[in-house]
């Protein structure tokens, strides 16, 4: 069996740089991930009878009075013993790896508030976002991330790499994919954390959404608008935001004022769709659903803003009492 590669200093380089897997003994694989040789080359080169692929409309959020047709997106959805072995595969291999400090999605131990926190008081923030990013991630770069990065003999980097990927592209809700991203965005961005270290600007991405902040930042846009594109993403252009001095500042539905807190908008949506449920918009089969993304919205509004959440939870909780489907309300 070849020896692995030497890592490539570029990719990662620096106090960012993570543990590498040094995995070239398909044995240790096996012990690592409790299956045998003869399955992990079985379901390798049959991964793709696993996934049951659905289109997903945008989630339909307590708010809405309809779904958007463009809002849809197709989930790759990988099922039965794939998706076991994918969750050992980010558990036992991925997330034990320090990723690097400025990529936070997915990340265990980090959180949407902590990504904002590290831009809190900066005059200018300009957030990026990458347009169609799991499916715009190859396999090719896939296979680069396990055998450059984390340093995996040729055999092993394959056989992940099938394990890994769908119909050519890194697949919608795999348990591997969002650590994956990160290590492929790590090994293409060391041109823009070259940048921003040189003009003092702080970066950090959550999952697709990359956010500068600092006086320069805005003067780096083209710069890692060309890197992303260079690396085969594209970016939307409507959603590139430059937030100057003075002006409202938001970062994933977070509002940057005197504290970190939500968007007044995002809570009047709330209680726009705790009011549909009400006096009956919602169609009796959905109901549960319905409630159960209440409840998803309210307890993220929890966390910045528990008396907003409090006060939110009760209204549905009244519910209850007048409408008896509602199941899911404690």
């Amino acid at each position: 069996m070849p020896e692995p590669k030497p890592r490539n200093e570029n990719d990662l380089s620096g106090a960012n740089a993570p543990a590498a897997l040094n995995l070239y003994s398909f044995r240790h694989l096996t012990v690592l991930l409790g299956f045998s040789r003869e399955q992990l080359l079985d379901l390798s080169s049959h991964a793709g009878g696993y996934y049951e692929p659905f289109i997903k409309q945008q989630k339909i959020r307590p708010f809405a009075h309809k779904v958007q047709p463009d809002k849809k997106r197709l989930i790759d959805n990988p099922t039965g013993i794939l998706k076991l072995l994918q969750s050992r595969i980010e558990a036992r291999l991925l997330a034990r790896l320090a990723i690097p400090e400025h990529l936070l999605g997915g990340v265990r131990g980090k959180t949407i508030k902590e990504n904002a926190a590290l831009h809190f008081g900066a005059p200018y923030i300009v957030t990026v976002d990458i347009k169609n990013f799991f499916p715009s991630i190859t396999p090719i770069q896939i296979y680069s991330v396990w055998y450059n990065t984390l340093n995996c003999s040729p055999e092993i980097a394959e056989t992940l790499t099938k394990l890994t990927t769908f119909r050519g592209r890194l697949p919608q809700g795999a348990p591997t994919s969002t650590l994956l991203a990160n290590f492929v965005l790590g090994s293409i961005d060391a041109p823009i954390r070259a940048a921003c270290e040189t003009h003092k600007v702080k970066y950090s991405s959550w999952v697709d959404d990359l956010v500068f902040s600092g006086e320069l930042a805005r003067d780096l846009t083209p710069l890692v608008v060309k890197v992303l594109l260079e690396s085969g993403f594209k970016v939307r252009h409507r959603k590139v935001k430059v937030m100057r001095p003075g002006g409202k500042k938001t970062i994933n539905k977070l509002v940057l004022g005197r504290v970190i807190t939500v968007e007044n908008r995002y809570l009047k949506r709330i209680r726009a769709g705790i009011h549909n449920l009400e006096i009956g918009r919602v169609p009796e089969p959905g109901v549960v659903k319905y409630v159960m993304s209440l409840e998803g919205q309210i307890n993220y509004v929890r966390l910045f803003d528990p008396k907003a959440a409090a006060r939110l939870r009760a209204d549905l909780k009244q519910l209850r009492g007048r409408r008896n489907n509602i199941s899911r309300v404690p």
